[in-house]
């Protein structure tokens, strides 16, 4: 007597496809959860631009931090709070009249691209929001 081929579900069928659909949530996740990346410059260590910042002339860095001051005269000057606690650091940026990096706005979370001048005062090259 012959027997009667299987009509129920495929197993392997079904175990790959659960596979590849949790590939996706997560590759998903990942894409929507991820932080962009910074710049390719060494990230600047703050006690050294508090201390001599005449040192670092010519010098880029990268510095994240939150948007705490925004002063606009000629070109405006925005003060950035690096790190959390109970002594924060805080870094002076001049950011210059052509400067195209878009709206910066205060308390967001930003990460510039900085040169310091022969002053010693950094300027933004660069900025992304976080």
């Amino acid at each position: 007597m012959a027997r009667r081929a299987s009509s129920g579900i495929n197993t392997q069928t079904l175990l790959l496809g659960l596979i590849l659909i949790s590939v996706l949530l997560g590759s998903g996740y990942w894409l929507l959860t991820r932080k962009p990346k910074g710049f390719d410059a060494p990230v600047l260590e703050i006690a050294q631009a508090l201390e001599n910042s005449r040192s670092l002339s010519g010098n880029k860095y990268q510095i994240t931090g939150k948007l705490i001051d925004r002063r606009i005269e000629v070109a405006s000057l925005v003060t950035l709070q690096v790190g959390e606690g109970s002594h924060p650091d805080f870094l002076s940026i001049k950011v210059p009249a052509d400067f195209q990096g878009g709206n910066l706005n205060k308390h967001d979370q930003y990460t510039f691209l900085i040169e310091f001048n022969t002053d010693g005062l950094a300027v933004a090259l660069d900025v992304k929001q976080l």
